[in-house]
């Protein structure tokens, strides 16, 4: 238990609660620090870099769900522009404990982790965590860390609401996505959007042209040579740095849009 420091990383594997109840759900965290200067990947990297992934070992009868990765930024590989993080993040998985388990006990939860950390020189790391919990019969929270994970939680990211169409245009070596909001509009002035792609379609480091049409906002996105050629959507993130506007909250948001072709 506790943080262990790989080269310029530092990781360990928290819980929100202090001890586990038999037959319930909890959450675990895979904090990770790294030295400034440097980044690790996010879930999809985009051009170049390679995503942070952990292999769980749980004891018998527990079983934990995907790997939630905390919200990207865009980071450099040299000269290349990828999505990634940097300084301290969180990331987390949600875990069932069975019912069998006797309150007293402890029950060790073990992981190999793999990551792969650049800054001028990329250095790929691999490390072994563990983490203890006790079975309890009460949930208690540790404060501190309750409020990081709840945090997460609520950044977990959303589609955008129903005031917002959203569309995807291909336009040969280009796809442009537009943003539409039919009852708010789109105050000129707000801070431009950012596109993170999930499904390697748009280059990380291309350049996304923005532009503000009426009550739509418009990004001219490069499309990546590795895309799927026979691909049929968009998906991705939209980050706008001080949200959205209306009765939307949040900075990032999820969509998944079908790509028209053009006439």
């Amino acid at each position: 238990m506790g943080m262990k420091k790989f080269g310029p990383i530092q990781m360990e594997l928290v819980t929100e609660q202090k001890g586990i109840i038999p037959g319930e759900e909890f959450w675990i965290g895979w904090r990770i620090v790294r030295q400034e200067g440097w980044h690790t990947y996010w879930k999809h990297p985009g051009d170049v870099g390679v995503a942070p992934s952990i292999e769980w070992e749980l004891p018998h009868g527990f079983l934990i769900g995907e790997l939630l990765y905390c919200l990207p930024e865009k980071v450099k590989m040299g000269s290349i522009r990828a999505n990634g993080h940097c300084g301290e993040t969180l990331f987390l998985a949600k875990a069932q404990a069975p019912q069998n388990l006797k309150v007293g006990n402890f029950i060790s939860i073990e992981a190999k982790a793999s990551w792969l950390a650049c800054s001028r020189k990329c250095l790929p790391g691999f490390g072994n965590l563990n983490l203890e919990l006790e079975i309890v019969q009460e949930k208690v929270f540790d404060a501190s860390l309750n409020k990081r994970f709840e945090e997460f939680r609520k950044l977990i990211p959303k589609s955008l609401g129903d005031h917002w169409k959203a569309s995807a245009l291909e336009r040969g070596r280009y796809i442009e996505l537009s943003l539409e909001n039919e009852v708010h509009g789109v105050k000129k002035g707000q801070n431009r959007t950012v596109f993170f792609c999930t499904n390697r379609l748009i280059r990380s480091d291309g350049i996304q042209f923005y532009s503000l049409e009426q009550d739509t906002i418009k990004l001219r996105l490069e499309r990546s040579d590795w895309a799927d050629k026979d691909e049929k959507f968009l998906s991705g993130l939209v980050y706008r740095e001080g949200g959205w506007g209306g009765e939307v909250e949040g900075e990032y948001f999820s969509i998944r849009v079908p790509l028209v072709p053009t006439e």
